[in-house]
């Protein structure tokens, strides 16, 4: 009786093997050609075409790019900081007004390619949690418990400052000039 179910299948299975589909010869023939190369003349060189370039812009970048216009299509109209040099104690002085831009920095020397060591700017998005990473900070004005600045000196295109925390320790930084007055 196992063996008339056995041999059914087993005869099933073995037709199976052996039957062969239309055009599997052809197939089996073409994959059996061999082509040469022509070594005689050397491959002509692939031009590859530079992918476009994508300009990437960080979130710091943006933020540089559209507050630095603004300022830019201010004019002459933008609020600068201002230093008392008669009878005064030489602080220099920011108070941010609302209608009026004004965006700079303090740098680490005299040059605006330096360290940034502070900012001063009316837009939130350059003084909120400091996102350029000042190690001084950035700031609206110059009102503020953690830092005095005074005047040190004129340098060029510069002013020295001296940036005076809470305990007395002294950072030297360098503003443009075209951003401060004197009285």
């Amino acid at each position: 009786m196992k063996n008339r179910v056995y041999l059914p299948i087993l005869t099933l299975l073995l037709s199976a093997c052996t039957h062969k589909q239309l055009g599997t010869e052809k197939k089996l023939r073409d994959t059996t050609n061999i082509v040469l190369a022509d070594t005689s003349k050397p491959a002509p060189k692939s031009v590859q075409k530079p992918a476009p370039k994508k300009e990437f812009t960080s979130r710091l970048d943006s933020i540089e790019k559209t507050n630095n216009a603004s300022v830019i299509a201010s004019g002459d109209d933008v609020t600068k900081a201002y230093v008392y040099l008669h009878g005064g104690d030489s602080t220099i002085n920011l108070t941010a007004y609302m209608r009026k831009d004004h965006r700079f920095f303090g740098y680490a020397a005299p040059d605006v390619t330096s360290e940034r060591l502070i900012l001063f700017s009316i837009f939130t998005d350059d003084v909120q949690n400091n996102p350029f990473g000042c190690k001084l900070g950035a700031y609206y004005e110059t009102r503020m418990d953690s830092l005095t600045l005074k005047y040190v000196s004129t340098k060029g295109n510069f002013i020295q400052a001296k940036a005076i925390n809470k305990t007395n320790q002294s950072t030297t930084v360098y503003f443009e000039k075209k951003w401060i007055d004197f009285e």
